[in-house]
């Protein structure tokens, strides 16, 4: 299995679902996913973009309809396992193989 993208909050793509962890291990069990809306950026040196997100589930919790998070507490990351699949799905095809696995590490 490839490991997550993680992607940076300015690269953010609305509409786009991401997995959302905080970078201090002490909360590490708010570990969710939720769908990118938009980004506040800072208007002064000392602060730090804050990045929208709507439809956030977050394990053994309730679900968020909107979330603001700080870009210091939180990394985002982007899985590819559509992509993957639409890959395998296209392989299987040519091939004429129905169980082709395509594993690309």
């Amino acid at each position: 299995m490839r490991p997550l993208r993680l992607v940076l909050p300015a690269d953010l793509q609305p509409g786009k679902m991401y997995l959302i962890r905080e970078k201090r291990p002490k909360f590490a069990h708010l570990n969710s996913k939720g769908v990118f809306v938009k980004n506040d950026y800072p208007y002064l040196p000392y602060q730090c973009t804050i990045s929208h997100f709507t439809n956030v589930q977050v394990i053994n919790n309730p679900h968020y309809n909107d979330l603001h998070l700080q870009s210091v507490y939180w990394e985002y990351y982007e899985a590819d396992a559509l992509e993957r699949a639409y890959i395998r799905e296209a392989l299987r095809s040519i091939t004429g193989d129905p169980d082709f696995i395509f594993d690309d590490y």
